[in-house]
């Protein structure tokens, strides 16, 4: 393996695996729950990924039950 394509791979690896790192580190995940369903969200931003959660859990929540945030990480 030529010096240059090394030096490329490894770049390539390396600069994939810090975007992995740096998304996972950065990303909010929610669940909201109701008596019959569930839902989740993720986002790098808290208040939208307990909106994305809720949203979720209204969707699939019949009429007359309430969903609420169980979880954020």
């Amino acid at each position: 393996m030529s010096p240059v394509l090394r030096t490329t791979l490894f770049a390539v690896a390396t600069a994939a695996f810090l975007a992995g790192s740096v998304a996972d580190a950065a990303a909010w995940v929610c669940t909201a729950r109701s008596r019959v369903a569930s839902g989740w969200g993720s986002s790098v931003y808290f208040a939208q990924a307990r909106g994305i959660a809720l949203q979720q859990c209204a969707i699939r929540t019949p009429r007359g039950y309430m969903c609420r945030i169980v979880r954020c990480r």
